[in-house]
């Protein structure tokens, strides 16, 4: 053959770099694709098959999969589009391409087939869940995020709201621990808007409860999450939606040829996460003894103590104990779902079974749980009905004692128990004291608790039961104007027994009593109910005119909500195992409330789009809540969203390069929200019989009524304000996508109660009154690669996300001070409030050279500081380092949150990995330096002292140490995998013939990986957590099995 000559017009020629960069795209593309051309192999006998695949422009799409229905068989076109492969007359053909729709052909007596496959707005034009509606991807004018069922399905999690953490930018999610039955995380959606309820608003298909129900939801039953981050998608919420909404929507049936029958089960093992490593008992003692010299009192471990601490010689007197060891465990949880669905088209089922038996890695812990789903649907002829049902019991095993704060099960390990203490002597008592008890120094029982004790002495309970359901009614009125009714109905209830023993005496290993035990028993019962019912009416109007297509919604709804509690309790028992009220003899107490609110609201949208290029959207609620008082009581929230796709511009197409940016959107939304989590009754004085006042004592004792709040009968609505700004766009046929939001939302009128004359108050709280503002304003990223070549296909995401918090008024205050935070005008809220470390004092001559303006050392809280003190900074410049040198440090939110997924299949053989992590936050890591009684890090091992001047830790016992300080925070940053999953699924003809489509094997492991400066704790703990108190995490490991029928 001769050489082929090339030549370009002029006008071709400007565009040839546009069209080198297509080539080069295309020739990375055709070499894989020839590579698996060689790879190729047909097993099936029968006739030849030939055919070529192109575009509706004609182009070639180059390995482009053409698959035998129902085989293994499988061909990729070359480099001109082309196939060929041997195919039996009886058998289909499917022809599948990364941006389009695929298609399936039968064989028949045909040899050649053309195929044209339709482009598919994948990543870009699915349909999305909005309120009261979906929309295309596309066409959303709003910030709305979604996650579907293919992301989370398949991973075995106790808890399914921690799936949503890194997967939605602008969703930032803080972990409260794992401890099984308890585990629930914050959830903030773009950041902190008010000082009081800040949680978002969740709905389960359109039924709203509360955040706790999405973990009882499994993961399999979710079809996706959509949560709408701005006033413009929100709006249609109103006065519930200022903290962001997450919708849940659940499968339904679809029209299929049999029933489908799904069934999955898992195994996983549970460690603990990250730990402290705490010091051994030798060197804990040594750590008692400098503090006891530094308060020149005699050591409490002598030589003779010290040298059992080492060799292990006397374990009843000197153990070696490693108490979080005692209390936690490996741990497993067994999770099983059976679903079926199916349906004619016109009816459609969806029922799922659900039960799960977790052990938790702490003893003592545990739920046990048992849920349904019924989802039906039906038409008839211009009529349809459907019913939403989703239920769970949870049995909740837990200590006899909290896990996490103050008196709780992590406190007492880090301030209440010393390795040198045995968890149980030899003779079977649990352990309180160690041979240094009768020192002058020593610790004695009364400073000592048992968590093992503690957590078993007694009997406690506890069930919780979740109800959601909605039932709707429509009919199709006219030409695409629909009416439709929905009863909404969400219930929880929880019941809490809790039964204190008698006995609980201390002993000693010789089996003396050194601290008498309890004489008197007790029961307290405990339940509480909340019943929310809602009816909804929608008028919808949807229709499309030529290139004008028109959507509108009106409607009108009504919540009436209700919460009750009661708590009773009885004490004198008879014995320590009856756990019913009506065995008890004495003390009986009882108490109870109820409060509740009503919500009326009419609602309305008008959603425009003009030749699928422009796009109007306008939201409006009127809201009226019981929660306001009469004169402020409704208010409206608007919003108003634009967008426009510049790439179907016809001058767009000038351009030429289609083929590289095939969809541009720009979005702008402006919108206000309400905010109705402000309590029930903030506008109106309440009353209560407790405060000792009685009439007619005499004859007929009656209690007489005092004011328990003042009321302020002025109060409004906190409003939010939210500005948008978003570009989307898609790159080579939607194989790659990435969106850009810019936000502004500022809320207004927050109430906070402000200080008053106590002569005015009494013992009384402030009144609530509407005089804060804070501004959240941040930067949202995120960008996605999805392609394929022969039996390989892959994708490869990555979002990024920050928000700047700031205060912007508190009603004339500049600042209010609570312990260790502070709300300040210009800063975030609850800014870390503390002293600043400038270093520690490593010689005396530090100490002596750190002078005031007229040469006085520095003091420190009223005395001069020794070497290995912590030097801190003299703010006020008085001389004298106390509270008032206090400052900001810090802030609890992170700078940037961010997250990225990889995922490949190869034939039947899958692979994911998904991380997730922060930078720019920091985390207080506080421990004592003084008060040595509980155990401490391992850090302290590099604690300052006379031969290790240049230690990282302070000396031993000074008190000004202790103060909350930038030295006990720590940057708390970090990258996690949270999941890995590798899989194989088996399609073998033998399963069909047992009625097995598919069986999907699947090991998946869960925080297995962290990349963080933390030491000790779980860089994820809450901001509040200063002292170590909560839950530890965990990291998981799972066996799965997903059977397909």
């Amino acid at each position: 053959m001769g050489d082929t000559v090339s030549v370009h017009t002029e006008s071709e020629a400007r565009y040839l770099p546009i069209i080198m960069s297509v080539n080069y795209f295309s020739k990375f593309r055709r070499g894989m694709a020839m590579s698996a051309m060689v790879c190729a192999v047909t097993v099936a006998q029968g006739a030849v098959v030939k055919g070529t695949v192109t575009d509706p422009d004609g182009e070639p799409l180059i390995g482009a999969r053409v698959e035998i229905k129902g085989t293994k068989v499988t061909v990729i076109t070359d480099v001109n589009g082309e196939f060929r492969l041997d195919a039996d007359p009886k058998q289909s053909i499917t022809v599948s391409y990364i941006g389009y729709s695929p298609a399936t052909y039968p064989v028949g007596d045909r040899t050649s087939f053309d195929v044209v496959l339709q482009p598919s707005s994948t990543m870009l034009d699915e349909t999305v869940v909005v309120g009261y509606a979906t929309q295309k991807k596309i066409n959303l004018t709003g910030a709305v995020a979604s996650v579907s069922s293919k992301d989370i399905e398949n991973i075995p999690v106790a808890n399914t709201a921690t799936l949503l953490q890194g997967r939605v930018p602008g969703l930032v999610m803080t972990g409260s621990g794992a401890q099984a039955g308890d585990d629930n995380p914050e959830i903030r959606i773009r950041g902190i808007g008010t000082f009081g309820n800040n949680n978002p608003m969740l709905l389960i298909d359109g039924v709203e409860c509360a955040l706790s129900q999405l973990s009882e939801l499994p993961a399999a039953d979710i079809e996706s999450v959509s949560v709408l981050k701005d006033a413009a998608s929100a709006a249609i919420y109103g006065v519930r939606a200022a903290n962001g909404v997450i919708l849940v929507t659940t499968k339904r049936g679809q029209k299929s040829e049999k029933v489908s029958v799904n069934y999955q089960g898992s195994y996983t093992l549970q460690t603990p996460g990250t730990l402290p490593n705490y010091v051994d008992s030798y060197n804990w003692a040594l750590i008692r003894n400098e503090a006891m010299a530094y308060a020149n009192r005699d050591a409490t471990y002598d030589d003779a103590a010290l040298q059992k601490l080492r060799d292990g010689s006397d374990p009843d007197h000197y153990a070696n104990t490693d108490w979080l060891d005692e209390v936690l465990r490996n741990a497993p949880m067994w999770q099983h779902r059976i679903g079926v669905s199916g349906g004619s088209g016109t009816s459609n089922y969806m029922a799922s079974l659900s039960y799960s038996n977790q052990d938790g890695i702490m003893m003592q812990t545990g739920v046990e749980r048992l849920g349904f789903r019924l989802n039906l649907d039906t038409k008839y002829k211009r009529f349809s009905f459907g019913m939403n049902a989703f239920g769970s019991r949870s049995k909740i095993t837990a200590p006899c004692i909290n896990v996490a704060g103050e008196g709780g099960v992590m406190r007492y390990i880090s301030w209440f128990t010393r390795p040198t203490v045995p968890a149980m002597y030899s003779n079977g008592h649990f352990g309180y004291i160690d041979g240094s008890s009768n020192t002058p120094s020593g610790l004695n029982a009364e400073q000592m608790k048992n968590p093992l004790e503690s957590m078993t002495n007694g009997y406690r309970n506890n069930y919780k039961w979740f109800f959601n359901g909605k039932a709707w009614a429509a009919i199709d009125i006219y030409d695409g104007l629909k009416y439709q009714l929905n009863l909404a109905y969400n219930f929880d209830m929880n019941t809490t027994k809790a039964f204190n023993p008698t006995g609980g005496e201390r002993y000693d290993s010789d089996g003396n009593v050194i601290k008498a035990g309890s004489t008197e028993n007790s029961l307290t019962d405990y339940w509480y109910n909340n019943a929310t019912w809602t009816i909804e009416n929608l008028l919808t109007y949807n229709k499309r005119f030529g290139v004008h297509e028109i959507n509108l919604l009106a409607g009108h709804s009504a919540i009436s909500s209700e919460y009750r509690s009661t708590t009773a309790s009885k004490a004198g028992f008879p014995t320590n195992n009856i756990y019913e009220l009506d065995g008890g003899t004495k003390n009986p107490t009882a108490g109870g409330s109820s409060q509740g609110y009503r919500l009326q609201s009419f609602f309305g949208r008008i959603n425009y789009i003009y030749d699928n290029r422009y796009m109007l959207e306008f939201n409006v609620r009127h809201d009226g809540s019981s929660r306001l008082p009469s004169k402020n009581r409704y208010a409206t929230f608007p919003s108003v969203s634009l967008g426009w796709v510049f790439t179907n511009e016809r001058f767009f197409q000038n351009f030429n390069i289609q083929e590289i940016l095939n969809m541009g959107k720009i979005r702008a939304s402006w919108g206000k929200l309400g905010n109705q989590e402000i309590g029930n009754y903030p506008y109106t004085a309440t009353l209560g019989a407790s405060g000792n006042y009685f009439f007619n004592e005499a004859v007929d004792k009656q209690a007489g009524m005092v004011a328990t709040s003042v009321p302020n009968d002025d109060i409004r609505w906190e409003t939010t304000r939210t500005w948008n700004l978003g570009v989307d766009l898609g790159f080579w046929n939607n194989r790659v996508t990435t969106s850009f939001d810019w936000f502004d939302k500022k809320t207004s009128d927050i109430l906070m109660q402000l200080a008053m004359p106590g002569i005015f108050l009494g013992n009384l709280g402030a009144p609530y009154q509407n005089v804060g503002t804070v501004r959240n304003r941040g930067l949202e990223w995120s960008v996605n690669y999805l392609d394929s070549y022969g039996d390989w296909t892959w994708n490869v995401g990555f979002s990024i996300s920050h928000v700047k918090n700031e205060i912007l008024a508190m009603g004339g205050q500049e600042e209010r001070i609570s312990g260790n935070t502070i709300n300040r005008i210009g800063d975030p809220i609850g800014s870390y409030y503390a002293l600043k470390a400038i270093g520690i004092y490593r010689t005396q001559d530090d100490v002596n050279n750190r002078l005031t303006p007229d040469g006085q050392v520095v003091t420190q809280y009223g005395s001069v500081p020794k070497p290995g003190d912590i030097m801190y900074e003299d703010v006020d410049g008085s001389g004298d380092v106390n509270d008032t040198d206090r400052k900001i440090i810090g802030n609890p939110f992170p700078k940037y949150s961010y997250a990225f997924n990889l995922g490949a299949t190869w034939k039947n053989f899958d692979v994911s990995a998904f991380f997730q992590g922060v930078s720019g936050i920091e985390r207080y890591c506080w421990e004592t330096t003084s008060d040595i009684r509980g155990n401490l890090t391992e850090r302290f091992l590099d604690r300052w002292s006379e031969t290790n001047t240049n230690g990282s830790m302070p000396r031993i016992g000074n008190t000004a140490n202790d103060k909350y300080s930038s030295f006990w925070l720590e940057d708390a940053s970090y990258l996690r995998m949270k999941t890995v999953e590798v899989g194989y699924t088996f399609r073998q003809p033998v399963l069909a013939k047992a009625g097995i489509s598919s069986i999907r094997l699947y090991f998946s492991g869960g925080n297995l990986w962290t990349i963080t400066s933390l030491k000790n704790w779980d860089p994820e703990k809450t901001s509040g957590d200063s002292r170590q108190d909560v839950h530890p995490g965990m990291k998981t490991y799972s066996f799965g099995v997903n059977v397909q029928f």
